[in-house]
C-alpha cells in the first residue's frame, strides 16, 4: 500500500476475509491514513477509514440511516436524531462520526457512550462486507491525512476486530443462516399456519414485533436477544415460508442539512457594533432580535475559527462569547482577544449555561468583564449593551416588537462539522505527518 495517491482495482471473484486481513496488517505496517473502499455492481458501497494504521470508523450505504437511527437510540437515548442539526452543504460518508465526536466534546454523550457506537457500526459494517465479500466487484485506497479524525475517539486494531466480525459470521454460518442477511425484514405470509404451530402467545408476540418495517438487526435490539439467537428461533419459520424475508429501504436523511448563512444585520452604520461568537444559530438569532432593534449594528460568529479575524477586521464596542464552544472554549478565545493591544479594554461577556462561582471566577481571571447566563434575557442583553456601550440619543431605534424572543427549544446544533474538526487540530497534525 503507498503513502500517496490512490488505486482501484476491478475484483472478479469478490474479497475474503483472508484478502481483508492482509489489507488490514498493510495498513497498520505502512501506518496507513486514508479510507479503503469497495463496492458491488448494484451500487452498494463500504467504506474503511485508518488514521495511522488503525480503523477508526466505517460506513456502508446499505441501511445507512437506520443504522444511526438505531445505534444512536441504543447507545445514546437521550439523544434525538432529529435534535442533530448542521449547516453544511456537503454531506460526507464519515458524518455520523463528527456528530459523535461534536456530541462528546460538547459533554452531551460520554466517551464511552461515542466508543460503544462506533464499535456496533464497525463491527455491522465489516460484517456486511464479508457476508458480501463475493459480490465486491471493485475495491480501491485512497491515502488521505485524515484530519476530520486527528483526535480518533477509537482507534481499533483493524485485525483483532475483523477476527471478531469472523467470529460472528462463522456463528452466523453455524447456525443455518447463511442465506439470510441481518438487513432483512421478516413478514408473516401464512398467518393461519403460523398460528397452528406456535402458541397463541408466541404468535401475538410474532405479530406485534413482525411488521413488515424492522430487520431482523432491529428486532434483536428491540427485543434485547442476540442477533443469531433471534434469528436461528425465526429460522424455521423461514424454511418452511410461514415467515418471509424482504427487503426495505433506507430511512431518509437527518433533517437539517441546508447550510445557513451567517447573520449580519445593521441599522445606522455609525452605531456601535456588537459581536456575538457562539456555534448555535439559535442563539445568535436571539441575539440579533435584541440587538439589531435596539439601535446598535450586530454581527454574529458561528465559527470560533474566523473570530479573530472577523474582530479585526470589525473592531466592535461589545462582545458576546459563548463559553462551550467545540474548536475552543469561551475562556481560550478570550485569553486570545485580551493578547491583542486594541482589544486590551473591548467589553467581552461570557454566555454560558453554567452560572457557577468557579466559572465565573475562571472568565475573571481570562479578563471577561461581566458573565450572561443563557437562555438569553432580552431585559439583561440590553441592559448589559447600555451598561458597557451607551448610545447617542439619535442612535437608538424602538423595537417594532417589544416582546421577548421565544425561548429555544433544546436541540443539538452541531454548526459545520467537517470545518470544525479539521481546524480543531489541523496545525500540530499537519506538522506530524
Amino acid at each position: 500500500m503507498a503513502n500517496d495517491g490512490n488505486s482501484i482495482s476491478r475484483l472478479v471473484n469478490g474479497i475474503s476475509d483472508s484478502q481483508l486481513v492482509a489489507q488490514f496488517q498493510m495498513a497498520a505496517k505502512t501506518h496507513f491514513s486514508g479510507k479503503l473502499d469497495f463496492s458491488t455492481a448494484d451500487g452498494k458501497q463500504w467504506s474503511l477509514y485508518f488514521r495511522l494504521g488503525r480503523l477508526i470508523w466505517t460506513a456502508s450505504s446499505e441501511h445507512r440511516f437506520r443504522r444511526w437511527y438505531r445505534l444512536l437510540k441504543q447507545f445514546c437515548p437521550t439523544i434525538h436524531p432529529q435534535s442533530i442539526h448542521l449547516r453544511e452543504n456537503e454531506f460526507p460518508f464519515y458524518w455520523e462520526y463528527l456528530v459523535l465526536s461534536v456530541l462528546f466534546k460538547r459533554q452531551h454523550i460520554s466517551r464511552e457512550q461515542a466508543i460503544a457506537l462506533i464499535q456496533a457500526v464497525v463491527l455491522e459494517v465489516l460484517f456486511d462486507l464479508l457476508y458480501v465479500g463475493e459480490k465486491i466487484t471493485e475495491s480501491g485506497y485512497i491515502y488521505d491525512k485524515q484530519e476530520e479524525f486527528s483526535d480518533p475517539l477509537a482507534p481499533f486494531n483493524a485485525e483483532q476486530i475483523l477476527g471478531q466480525v469472523q467470529q460472528d459470521l462463522t456463528q452466523w454460518y453455524s447456525a443455518g443462516l447463511i442465506h439470510y442477511s441481518p438487513n432483512a425484514v421478516p413478514v408473516i405470509k401464512r398467518p393461519d399456519e403460523l398460528k397452528q404451530c406456535v402458541s397463541p402467545k408466541t404468535y401475538q408476540t410474532l405479530e406485534t414485533l413482525i411488521h413488515g418495517n424492522a430487520t431482523l438487526r432491529d428486532l434483536a435490539r428491540t427485543t434485547g436477544q442476540e442477533l443469531v439467537s433471534l434469528t436461528r428461533v425465526l429460522a424455521p419459520h423461514f424454511q418452511r415460508d410461514l415467515i418471509g424475508l424482504s427487503q426495505v429501504p433506507d430511512f431518509s436523511a437527518p433533517s437539517g442539512f441546508n447550510t445557513q448563512p451567517k447573520a449580519v444585520v445593521t441599522t445606522n452604520p455609525n452605531a456601535p457594533l456588537v459581536v456575538c461568537i457562539d456555534d448555535s444559530p439559535q442563539v445568535c438569532k436571539a441575539m440579533e432580535r435584541i440587538i439589531q432593534p435596539a439601535g446598535y449594528r450586530y454581527v454574529s460568529v458561528e465559527d470560533s475559527v474566523h473570530a479573530l479575524p472577523l474582530l479585526l477586521e470589525k473592531k466592535p464596542g461589545l462582545i458576546f462569547l459563548d463559553l462551550v464552544m467545540p474548536i475552543a472554549s469561551g475562556y481560550e478565545i478570550c485569553a486570545q482577544i485580551r493578547r491583542i493591544s486594541i482589544f486590551k479594554t473591548i467589553p467581552i461577556v461570557i454566555l454560558t449555561g453554567k452560572d457557577g462561582i468557579v466559572d465565573r471566577v475562571r472568565a475573571k481571571v481570562v479578563g471577561a468583564s461581566d458573565f450572561l447566563a443563557k437562555p438569553v434575557d432580552a431585559a439583561k442583553v440590553l441592559a448589559i449593551a447600555h451598561q458597557y456601550l451607551p448610545l447617542a440619543p439619535t442612535t437608538a431605534v424602538p423595537p417594532d416588537d417589544p416582546s421577548p424572543p421565544e425561548p429555544l427549544e433544546e436541540s443539538y446544533d452541531m454548526g459545520e462539522t467537517t470545518a470544525l474538526l479539521i481546524h480543531q487540530s489541523m496545525s500540530n497534525v499537519s506538522r506530524s505527518l
